[in-house]
């Protein structure tokens, strides 16, 4: 393979990959940059891919040694709470929206709540439960590709699915945006 084969795979899996990292990282720059540093590697490695993988596999691979890279340098140079980094998925009209008389502002304000919640709690998640849920429900891999892609057997990724869903459960049954949601949801 060549470079304009790597260009090729960028037409084809650009979208895919930040949608990727920014779900990981939540920050479009560092994302970018994420898939930026990705794709420069994949030039400097294209000689050295066997075919035994998809090329997507093969790159969200590099990916993923890219992202833990700047998830080591993170946490060595950021100690960030997760007060301020709630802060930063806030609504920027958030007033206009409580003052909003639409019937469906509260349903809005709740959804809205609630997402924010599920992100923050799995955001919250050791990488190994992040990287799983991120490959299942985001990326749409089955077990065995997951499995593949991580490097570990199906049981580790099911184990590791397993307790992901079970720490994100407990933490969002507790949250206010889900309580007593039984009795004013009919969803």
């Amino acid at each position: 393979m060549d470079n304009s084969a790597v260009e090729k795979l960028a037409k084809q899996y650009y979208d895919r990959l930040y949608r990727a990292a920014l779900f990981m990282c939540n920050d479009p720059e560092t994302a970018e940059d994420l898939v930026q540093e990705t794709f420069a590697a994949a030039v400097r490695a294209i000689d050295n891919f066997e075919g035994r993988s998809s090329h997507y596999t093969w790159l969200y691979g590099i990916f993923l040694n890219k992202f833990r890279s700047w998830l080591r340098k993170k946490k060595k140079n950021d100690s960030s709470s997760l007060q301020q980094r709630a802060r930063q998925f806030e609504l920027p009209n958030i007033g206009e929206l409580l003052e909003s008389q639409a019937p469906d502002s509260s349903d809005v304000l709740l959804q809205h709540e609630r997402a924010r919640a599920v992100k923050e709690v799995i955001d919250d998640l050791p990488p190994h439960h992040k990287n799983v849920l991120l490959l299942r429900y985001i990326e749409g891999m089955s077990y065995e590709q997951i499995s593949g892609m991580l490097d570990c057997s199906i049981g580790t990724v099911k184990s590791r699915m397993h307790y992901a869903l079970k720490k994100a459960g407990d933490r969002l049954r507790n949250h206010p945006a889900f309580k007593n949601s039984d009795n004013n949801d009919n969803h």
